[in-house]
């Protein structure tokens, strides 16, 4: 038998002893020499509180942080070397905000769908922990944006993506689509449930010289 024949039927049999869905080492740095899952695919479906902040730097450099959001979305990581991959996903969002002063209430929101893709290090600790640091981008589409403000039974209502009323009453028009980035870390426990968190910042304007940025705190159970 030729030697390429035999090595080819090596490199077989090796392949078919590998597990299935993960590779795995020994620790050769454990006292018990406890034998640890590589890194592997996996799912999460999360829920997400988005506490934010509008810049104006239109507005004197005007900020306002009494801005709440929150988001359901799921996402999904790939590794590509080692423990190094990729992670992407979709999340619906909404953004809210609520306030009275004297006899008069003001509500708004935002209502986006976000896209985010990341790069994480899916450091394994133990069969049970895992730490998933990652940096990344995003992308998000706002499908609609409104202000009303209500004094006794008189309300009025504005849409910032009607630019005919939102000139009329001295405001500018929002922008469908944004792009920022995000860095934060994720905890995945007994690769059941994961819990984290991140800051987020835009890159590009919401409404002009108009931009937001936040926080997110997640809680996801993985599949």
């Amino acid at each position: 038998m030729k030697f390429s024949q035999r090595l080819a039927i090596a490199v077989m049999m090796a392949i078919t002893t590998l597990p299935a869905g993960a590779q795995r080492y020994t620790n050769p740095y454990s006292k018990s020499n406890k034998v640890v899952e590589d890194s592997r695919s996996f799912g999460m479906f999360f829920a997400e509180y988005n506490p934010n902040t509008r810049h104006s730097s239109y507005l004197d450099g005007d900020t306002d942080t009494n801005y709440h959001g929150i988001s359901v979305g799921f996402s999904y990581y790939m590794p590509v070397v080692g423990s190094l991959g990729f992670d992407a996903g979709v999340k619906g969002q909404y953004f809210f905000r609520s306030e009275k002063k004297g006899s008069t209430k003001y509500k708004s929101n935002l209502f986006a769908a976000t896209i985010p893709v990341d790069i994480v290090y899916d450091w394994k600790l133990s069969d049970g922990f895992a730490i998933d640091p990652f940096v990344g981008v995003y992308g998000r589409y706002n499908f609609s944006a409104k202000n009303t403000d209500e004094t006794g039974n008189t309300r009025n209502s504005l849409d910032f993506f009607d630019k005919g009323r939102a000139s009329y009453f001295g405001y500018n028009t929002f922008k469908r689509f944004q792009f920022g980035w995000q860095a934060g870390v994720n905890f995945r426990i007994s690769e059941v449930f994961t819990i984290g968190g991140a800051y987020w910042r835009d890159l590009s304007e919401l409404g002009e010289q108009l931009k937001l940025h936040g926080f997110n705190v997640t809680v996801g159970a993985n599949f």
